[in-house]
């Protein structure tokens, strides 16, 4: 199968087009002009272009039989929200609109499990209302939005594929900055009362999802989670990767009103001339919310089950920081 990758030089993108040659299809990579290619196998053809340049979308959609759309603005703090809006939305759409009228039988959209947001009735599922509580998650929304109208209006099928956080070998974003930030000591107190859920899904298991909608019929215009069987408390993730690490789990519990007082007044510290996940007030609430999703849906439709429990992930992409040096052992 000739398949088209956008996004396909990042974190999940890299691992799914590894594993898309490994299973003998015909990988086509779009880039921008910018895009470190380097480690990408040496039988990827690159096509160039931009997410808003419908003219080479048109020409990188040419031949394809389906197209995979990685690629989004990824922030939870965008320096420039209307820049991740047009990318995130409008470029999905012309990425989409490309696609109608082509040899191209189907569009996978990665979304994410940020379009629900909070979770008030855990877990959640592909029906449960979408409260997104930052901005990449509406813009995840509005785009969804836009997959399935397009699809509706044209013989163009698609999936929708949304994954939790996710984790793993070569992850230096959210799930990094935690483990980093409890290695190195940095944070003396927790938030609430640490027994709300969250969940992360391993990189790998994520790739099997994306190679499992390349082929099903029944997943065809669907949405679907692709998330662990079980969640963890945020005082279980805690304890875990404390005891992991080999370092001493913050001692004390305050409230979430005042651990956001206290980050906001680091908030400046943390980001200055950087853009962190973990140092924000919105991120110190989230802590005291549910995200726990079900993944019945994946398993029926795709055939797929996760691989890698939360805590065989987490022990993975540890390891990993510790051989590249992305983490200094404590013991």
């Amino acid at each position: 199968m000739k398949v088209l990758v956008t996004g396909g030089t990042g974190f999940i993108g890299r691992r799914l087009i590894k594993k898309l040659v490994d299973e003998d299809h015909e990988v086509y990579a779009f880039v921008r002009s910018t895009s470190n290619r380097s480690g990408l196998p040496e039988s990827v053809i690159f096509r160039e272009g931009d997410l808003l340049d419908s003219e080479s979308l048109e020409e990188a959609v040419e031949g394809m039989d389906a197209v995979i759309h990685l690629a989004a603005y990824f922030d939870f703090y965008p320096k420039d929200v209307d820049l991740l809006y047009k990318i995130n939305v409008d470029g999905t759409k012309n990425l989409m609109n490309a696609c109608v009228g082509t040899s191209v039988a189907r569009f996978i959209y990665c979304s994410t499990t940020e379009t629900i947001g909070p979770v008030r009735y855990p877990p959640a599922s592909e029906d449960t209302e979408l409260r997104p509580q930052f901005d990449y998650g509406e813009s995840k929304v509005l785009a969804e939005k836009a997959v399935r109208e397009i699809s509706s209006d044209t013989d163009l099928a698609h999936i929708i594929i949304r994954p939790t956080g996710v984790l793993g070998e070569g992850d230096l974003y959210t799930a990094y900055e935690l483990i980093k930030a409890l290695n190195d000591g940095e944070i003396p107190v927790l938030p609430g009362d640490g027994n709300k859920h969250v969940m992360y899904t391993h990189v790998d298991d994520v790739v099997r999802g994306f190679v499992a909608a390349l082929t099903s019929q029944s997943a065809l215009n669907t949405t679907i989670i692709l998330c662990p069987d079980e969640p963890m408390k945020y005082k279980e993730l805690v304890e875990f990767l404390t005891n992991y690490l080999g370092v001493d789990a913050p001692k004390r519990r305050i409230p979430t009103s005042l651990a956001k007082i206290g980050i906001g007044l680091l908030s400046p510290i943390k980001n200055r001339g950087r853009n962190t996940f973990l140092w924000h007030t919105q991120t110190i609430q989230s802590m005291d919310e549910d995200r726990w999703y079900e993944n019945k849906r994946a398993k029926r439709l795709l055939g797929w089950s996760p691989k890698f429990t939360m805590q065989e992930g987490l022990k993975r992409a540890i390891d990993w920081y510790y051989e590249h040096d992305y983490l200094e052992r404590r013991q």
